[in-house]
């Protein structure tokens, strides 16, 4: 199933609409990868008790650890940075892959609310984990390992969220079981590979809408256009 969902979100990022949202994402990318390679540069200068009189050396070690943990991080804030076009990239493909399916409606300031709230803890149980990423091998299973699961998740009640309930979303993810974690895991990979990590909240959205409308569609249920309030 996943192979199949991935295929097809692959040829989705090649819609004519979709490219056109990719380059409105890249701009937002870009200014949000920027300002958080800056934020923790500033932070661990300012920890490390440096100034321009420590020299050229240590401030560029500065900006290159702030650079690499912004690397590994960003991808956590692809749920807010993503917010601002899903819904339309959802109606897109689902208008390719879906015709049958009525409009959906979602409300966009809760769960923008929701999705910052998650940035935040996801960034906090990184933050808390960042020691045990250095361990060789280790640190890169526990990486993709937790942001998964956090990522998928959070990308799959994003999706599932514009058609069903709450009750709903939670029913379809102990369906899908290792499914959602898998696919996260995968976004996760794709987010720290060079170029490939532009397209990777897109890539995200469209892997979620294809699982979510699978599951749903083998559970039998009836997908409704608006179901209240987002997780």
């Amino acid at each position: 199933m996943l192979a199949e969902i991935f295929a097809k979100s692959l040829r989705n990022l090649l819609l004519p609409d979709i490219i056109k949202l990719f380059l409105l994402c890249l701009v937002v990318y870009g200014i949000g990868m920027f300002a958080m390679s800056a934020g923790f540069s500033t932070l661990i200068g300012v920890y490390a008790g440096l100034n321009s009189t420590e020299g050229f050396i240590a401030g560029l070690l500065g900006s290159a650890s702030g650079m690499v943990l912004a690397w590994f991080l960003f991808p956590l804030l692809y749920p807010v940075l993503i917010s601002f076009f899903d819904d339309r990239m959802a109606v897109v493909i689902e208008r390719d892959d879906y015709p049958q399916l009525p409009a959906a409606e979602p409300p966009f300031w809760p769960t923008l609310w929701h999705d910052a709230v998650f940035c935040l803890k996801a960034l906090g149980i990184n933050l808390l984990c960042l020691p045990f990423y250095f361990i060789p091998l280790l640190g890169l299973l526990l990486y993709y390992g937790i942001n998964g699961y956090l990522l998928g998740t959070q990308f799959f009640r994003m999706a599932a969220g514009r058609r069903a309930g709450p009750e709903q979303v939670k029913a379809l993810q102990a369906k899908a079981g290792s499914k959602i974690i898998l696919a996260g895991a995968a976004i996760s990979f794709c987010s720290t590979i060079p170029l490939l990590n532009l397209a990777a909240p897109l890539l995200g959205v469209a892997i979620m809408l294809h699982l979510f409308h699978a599951l749903a569609g083998n559970d039998k249920q009836q997908v409704l256009p608006q179901q209240g309030s987002p997780l």
